[in-house]
């Protein structure tokens, strides 16, 4: 009796072993199987969707192709040894990854990823010499130190890493409204303890300007200057006691004496520099003219703004300034103002708003009720904007987030019309 019950055990066992193998097995085929449906869809396409994709980066090839061979081959990152111009980005509004403003409600992933991956694409052809940011770089309130995680998923992640093509290249920044509700200090900072290539002034001084040889020229006279401006900051004198953006979230880098410090800098730095340069380009986060519909609402809304355009405008044209490039209006426009010179002759200030780096768009207003300056508005596309600088022309590309060449803009300093 012991041997019949020591020999059922022993089958018994075996059968459960068997069956436990043959579920294992068969756990383990299941599995396999998972794993190969997983891969397969992942990495299939459509026919009609590869179709598309190839057609896209044809196109997108294509017209790269193009500005190379118009602006490329000069720049100074190029192996050709007569370079003759000056290649910069621009891009304004745009650290929004993540946000429920990213590209806006009718945009498919990300804008800002899609644009940033056609800067890294156009800078594989036409490289910059350096990008300058137009405000608002970290929505919706800045960043609160320099260990804040957005300096990473918005800025690092998104334009240096995974080999990107503009991982070594320099970011010359200004402040906007969002990023003055946040620390200011840690985006001037930034360059010191965390990453040299973001520029944004030193000390308590968030504004700087910046000298640019054009090409293999060594004179100064053929070369560029940039001016940045920390427009909320000027705001703080300029605007007096007239009602102001966020202004109750902002701090001692937009206050009345922040404001005339960086008031007496500006004035010191166009008189020095008055006839010395070729090219005079100011960045700053607000426009001075817009064809936006917000325009004309914030100038009732907010007076300390309007007060601001006025002095500036005036400031600026009387001083050489060739290029005044802001974002904060959510478009791609151009404007421009002609007048009499000290010398009696034409002169031309150029305008143009850039502010479509990611977040949702907004709306133009009607042709009647656009400032008389304006030559061309557009509200259709995120994107950013590369300028080339020679030393007789200046000429800006617009690229849209799928990498199509939006607008076109050509200033000619031996013509000075604005049409």
């Amino acid at each position: 009796t012991h041997h019949i019950f020591s020999l059922s055990l022993s089958l018994s066992l075996s059968l459960l072993n068997n069956m436990k193998r043959r579920r294992c097995i068969h756990l383990l085929f299941f599995l396999c199987v998972l794993v190969a449906i997983s891969s397969f869809s992942s990495s299939f396409t459509f026919p009609e969707e590869e179709e598309e994709e190839e057609e896209r980066k044809s196109r997108n090839n294509h017209q790269f192709e193009e500005l190379k061979e118009r602006f490329g081959s000069s720049s100074s990152n190029s192996n050709n040894n007569n370079k003759s111009n000056l290649v910069f980005y621009t891009i304004g509004d745009w650290g929004v990854r993540g946000s429920g403003v990213d590209g806006g409600e009718n945009f498919q992933g990300s804008a800002q990823i899609a644009v940033a991956q056609q800067m890294k694409l156009l800078a594989e052809f036409v490289p910059p010499d350096f990008v300058a940011t137009l405000g608002d770089n970290f929505y919706g309130a800045g960043v609160g130190s320099v260990e804040d995680r957005q300096w990473d998923y918005k800025y690092e992640q998104v334009y240096l890493k995974n080999n990107s093509s503009i991982r070594s290249t320099r970011w010359f920044a200004s402040l906007g409204d969002h990023d003055h509700c946040g620390n200011v200090q840690s985006q001037i900072d930034y360059h010191s303890s965390k990453n040299y290539l973001w520029h944004l002034g030193h000390a308590k001084m968030p504004y700087y300007h910046k000298e640019f040889r054009i090409g293999d020229n060594i004179s100064t006279t053929d070369a560029m200057q940039l001016i940045v401006i920390d427009w909320v900051g000027l705001e703080g004198i300029l605007a007096g006691k007239e009602k102001r953006r966020f202004e109750d979230q902002l701090g001692d880098f937009a206050s009345a004496e922040a404001g005339e410090e960086q008031f007496n800098w500006l004035k010191r730095v166009l008189d020095r520099g008055h006839g010395k340069y070729r090219w005079r380009v100011v960045t700053a986060h607000r426009p001075i003219i817009s064809a936006s519909l917000r325009f004309a609402n914030d100038n009732i809304a907010y007076p300390g703004e309007s007060s601001t355009r006025e002095v500036l405008r005036v400031l600026l044209e009387n001083s050489d300034v060739d290029v005044y490039i802001n974002g904060h209006d959510h478009t791609a426009q151009h404007a421009c103002t002609q007048r009499d010179d000290f010398d009696g002759k034409n002169k031309l200030t150029h305008y143009i708003t850039n502010g479509i780096g990611g977040y949702e768009l907004h709306h133009l207003a009607d042709n009647e009720k656009r400032p008389i300056e304006t030559l061309e508005a557009k509200n259709t596309f995120h994107g950013f904007a590369m300028h080339s600088v020679t030393k007789d022309k200046f000429d800006t590309v617009f690229i849209g987030h799928d990498g199509k060449v939006e607008m076109e803009l050509s200033f000619n300093k031996m013509h000075q019309h604005c049409n």
